[in-house]
């Protein structure tokens, strides 16, 4: 009681000294006493009312934690059919979970078109300003003025078609360094694949030899010494070896045995080389290598049943082999069954260190999965109707990794589904002659894809651009891993978005690449000419073309992804 007497005299005291206020007329007098007294006059109500404010208080957290509750027993109605039937709390708390996760994937919903992006997605409009040039200067000196006589270079290749091809180009620019005749070339035979193919079986040896008359003596097998077999003198060169080392470490021995074999020969000739002689690796590569006409007149045929599906298709290089996926180190997801597949494939390789998954990834060394190439087309613009020609192996994981690309891409197609086994009776048997069928499929293509930077895709990559500069797609994999991983935080609009801002640079444009960038198989430059006076590219997007283009030729390690390497990395890693 007394406490009320005592607020009663303050209620009385304030209106006393209102009213004094008032009669002083001083606007911020008043209307600082005024706050005083309203709270003074708050805290009696709340005194006097202190139980109907605390029941107040306790109804209104009541409702709060009512909501709550039933927010998360209570999914709304379209969840129900989501997700199973409720059955305890631990099922209700893992439906909101998957419910949220529904919510984010939600939000990336894949377009079955690939949308107007207001160019055409099969040719660049600047190609036809460029084209391959390889013709010798009248400097260069020809074979029958060059040559030494009784110099014979014999060359043994190593690893699967593309990479033997990589070899066979560099023995006629070795010859020619030499003075030295070539004979043909030895394919490999003792690789993964077993292939017994021989170079006439692939390539059409006369041809090869006809083409190249004038730059290097070529003939189909040693002479004999003496009447007897004449067995050569085999060395090993260094990787990137250039012409001077040639002439010091082949030249000397090959002037005192008269003929030289060059084992392991693949990229053992320095990519850059002058223009000369980068020339003449056109000439080999473009020109004077060429398939036997079975092999031509399947390949043709591929590509004809292929034009008859669509006026215009894409041609995609997948490589995703269990071997080629375990060398790489990479991981995709697939928990302890994945990593104890591909670990017990790894074991082969004794000399190989114990994988870094993330790194490896993060580096853009491990290839996209089928999944990964197909949303990568679809937010560059293909859509479903777009027809797909698969040039690959046994994909690890079968039907269940390609039925994303499957499901993005239903018009799906290959070798096996485009012809008769009958038709590819006289290939099947030989990994060589059905990764160049595959090869002129895949050149012919409107269109060209890899989901790796091995050798068939370099090789392939250096082709068009001689032949054109048609489009040819490669994975700005060091950018795009992080942006698949969060794909499902994002609209389809901002994936697609990026996915064609880190893709200048690797799509086949003309001037994409610096000059001496790559590989020079990748990137001829020295056989690139352009056509006098005409403004090929904006400057703007040449320089970021170019920019785009320098983080992927930064890694310094180009066969991070070929099988072709697999089954000798320890002979590779004692050079």
């Amino acid at each position: 009681m007394t406490t009320l007497k005592e607020l009663k005299k303050l209620i009385f005291s304030l209106k006393i000294r209102r009213k004094k206020s008032e009669r002083n007329n001083t606007t911020t007098t008043i209307h600082l006493h005024g706050s005083n007294g309203f709270y003074i006059g708050l805290k009696l109500i709340f005194w006097r009312k202190r139980r109907r404010v605390f029941s107040f208080i306790s109804a209104i957290s009541g409702c709060l934690l009512l909501l709550l509750f039933s927010s998360v027993y209570f999914p709304p109605p379209t969840a129900n059919n989501l997700f199973l039937p409720r059955h305890s709390s631990v099922r209700h708390v893992v439906n909101v979970r998957e419910a949220l996760e529904y919510n984010f994937e939600a939000m990336f919903q894949v377009p079955a078109s690939g949308g107007n992006l207001g160019r055409d997605l099969w040719s660049w409009s600047q190609s036809t300003f460029y084209y391959g040039c390889s013709n010798a200067s009248k400097t260069f000196q020809t074979a029958n003025r060059k040559k030494l006589p009784d110099r014979y270079l014999l060359i043994a290749t190593s690893g699967g078609l593309n990479q033997q091809r990589t070899g066979i180009i560099d023995a006629v620019v070795a010859a020619y360094i030499l003075n030295a005749t070539l004979v043909i070339p030895r394919l490999d035979q003792q690789s993964y694949w077993k292939d017994t193919s021989c170079f006439a079986e692939i390539f059409d040896v006369n041809w090869f030899i006809s083409y190249l008359s004038r730059d290097v003596e070529i003939i189909k097998e040693l002479p004999p010494k003496g009447g007897k077999a004449w067995i050569p003198r085999t060395i090993r060169v260094p990787r990137k070896c250039d012409p001077t080392c040639y002439e010091t470490r082949v030249l000397p021995v090959l002037n005192r045995t008269q003929a030289v074999e060059l084992t392991k020969f693949d990229y053992r000739l320095s990519n850059r080389l002058d223009t000369e002689l980068q020339k003449l690796r056109c000439r080999v590569n473009y020109h004077a290598l060429r398939f036997t006409d079975p092999i031509l007149k399947m390949g043709k045929l591929l590509v004809e049943r292929m034009k008859m599906k669509a006026k215009y298709f894409i041609a995609l290089h997948l490589r995703f082999e269990p071997d080629m996926l375990a060398f790489s180190g990479c991981y995709y997801g697939g928990g302890d069954k994945e990593r104890a597949e591909l670990g017990a494939i790894r074991k082969r390789w004794k000399t190989l260190h114990a994988s870094n998954p993330e790194k490896v990834r993060r580096n853009g060394k491990c290839p996209l999965t089928p999944e990964e190439v197909g949303l990568m087309l679809r937010a560059l613009g293909f859509g479903s109707d777009v027809h797909i020609y698969v040039a690959s192996g046994d994909v690890y994981g079968g039907e269940e990794s390609l039925a994303p690309l499957k499901g993005l891409f239903p018009n799906f197609h290959s070798k096996q589904t485009i012809a008769t086994k009958e038709e590819l009776a006289q290939f099947s048997s030989f990994s060589g002659r059905m990764a160049a069928l595959d090869y002129i499929v895949c050149d012919e293509t409107d269109v060209f894809v890899a989901n790796n930077n091995g050798n068939m895709a370099r090789m392939l990559a250096g082709r068009r651009r001689y032949f054109g500069h048609k489009p040819t797609i490669r994975p700005n994999a060091r950018k795009l891993y992080k942006l698949f991983l969060d794909r499902n935080n994002m609209t389809w609009e901002e994936f697609s978005s990026r996915v064609r801002t880190y893709q200048i640079g690797f799509m086949g444009e003309p001037n994409e690449m610096k000059p001496g960038k790559g590989e020079f198989h990748e990137n001829p430059d020295s056989c690139l000419c352009q056509a006098r006076g005409i403004e090929t590219i904006e400057e703007k997007n040449r320089k970021d073309a170019v920019e785009m283009s320098d983080e992927y030729q930064s890694i310094e390690d180009p066969d991070w992804i070929d099988v072709d390497y697999l089954y000798k990395i320890e002979e590779f890693m004692s050079d």
